[in-house]
């Protein structure tokens, strides 16, 4: 005869066999672990990813208005000239677009007085290619030949400082990555890089860009002496022989990368530029020597831009003439390796002729 239990009793052991053991407990952890350290990197990865797409969409929306500038500009440039009635002491390489950075300032408690900023002419209205990408344009509180309008305590200068521009600022913009002429505080080139790296803000904040213009092979070298371009800087864009393999911008952190590498004992001897400095460049899309570029036919992609090669036959110094860049002169401009290059990609825009630029050497 069978003799029921009393139901809490029946109750009880229901619950009980439906339980967890410890044992079980700590399996499902172990599992759940398990399943995100196999996740984690995936999604790390495919997060990195789509910033490299946004940042190569960034690049390709700069360089298509680049074109359109060329378009209109008289002297055909892609990349515009900046102002050299009042900024004498410019490169090319970070004033034809985006908002005011604040690197640099006179000091630590002056942001808005920027050698990046509006104070200094490089201020948001001053960077000729943002009138192509925003119509409505950016009121000029410091212009030219006008009257300054600073505001109470600068606030016009440090709001354009904290404008938000996305197509020009990378997502995966960390600021200094590393690398860099960092051996010397001898040249203004290695003392902006130094307060790149030691002020500790992005790139975007520091310049007001994550990008710079390669502005790299205008030379020269004799004193008074009209300088010549053999870059897609200052070259009239149909000038340009490949220009869907000449680069035209670039991420920050590939300033110097080209540089960097297996050098030549004969011509290419960097060996003092780079003492001191690092063995790797890394990026910002976690790829040591990889950047994302914009060419001059108007894409982007992303190159391993690692050191030097001189094509055959060496077309370094083909288009100089005599006494412009001999071996009497020194200085990385007039280096015989001239031509620097990679899969893909090139800094040159040789063999096509340099062309005669507006500035002078010292």
């Amino acid at each position: 005869m069978f003799r029921l239990l009393p139901r809490h009793a029946r109750l009880s052991g229901a619950l009980r066999a439906k339980g967890f053991t410890l044992v079980e407990l700590l399996v499902v952890v172990s599992i759940i672990a398990l399943l995100i350290a196999i996740l984690l990197p995936s999604l790390r990865k495919a997060r990195e990813q789509a910033k490299l797409a946004t940042c190569l969409a960034n690049m390709t929306g700069i360089a298509k208005a680049s074109l359109t500038y060329a378009a209109d500009d008289p002297g055909e440039n892609m990349i515009p000239v900046p102002n050299t009635d009042v900024l004498e002491d410019a490169s090319g390489a970070l004033e034809w677009g985006g908002k005011s950075g604040i690197g640099q300032p006179p000091n630590a408690n002056s942001q808005a007085l920027s050698v990046y900023g509006t104070a200094a002419y490089r201020g948001p209205a001053h960077r000729p290619l943002n009138l192509q990408l925003y119509k409505s344009g950016f009121k000029d509180y410091n212009p030219p030949n006008g009257r300054q309008n600073p505001g109470p305590g600068n606030i016009n200068y440090l709001n354009d400082t904290k404008l938000d521009l996305p197509l020009y600022r990378c997502p995966s913009d960390t600021g200094y990555a590393g690398g860099g002429f960092l051996y010397t505080a001898s040249s203004r080139a290695d003392r902006n890089e130094t307060a790149f790296r030691d002020e500790g803000y992005t790139a975007y904040d520091h310049y007001g860009t994550s990008y710079f213009a390669n502005v790299f092979w205008i030379v020269g070298g004799l004193s008074g002496q009209q300088l010549r371009s053999q870059s897609v800087y200052l070259t009239p864009l149909s000038r340009v022989p490949a220009p869907a393999a000449s680069i035209a911008y670039q991420e920050v952190p590939s300033r110097f990368a080209w540089v960097w590498g297996d050098w030549s004992p004969s011509f290419c001897d960097y060996s003092d530029r780079v003492a001191g400095g690092f063995k790797t460049i890394p990026g910002w899309h976690r790829r040591d020597f990889g950047f994302n570029v914009a060419f001059a036919d108007g894409h982007a992609s992303t190159v391993e831009m690692k050191g030097t090669f001189r094509p055959a036959p060496n077309l370094g110094l083909a288009n100089y003439p005599a006494g412009v860049c001999g071996p009497s002169l020194s200085g990385y401009e007039c280096e015989r390796c001239i031509t620097f290059r990679g899969p893909g990609w090139q800094l040159d825009t040789l063999p096509a002729a340099s062309v005669f630029t507006p500035y002078f050497a010292d």
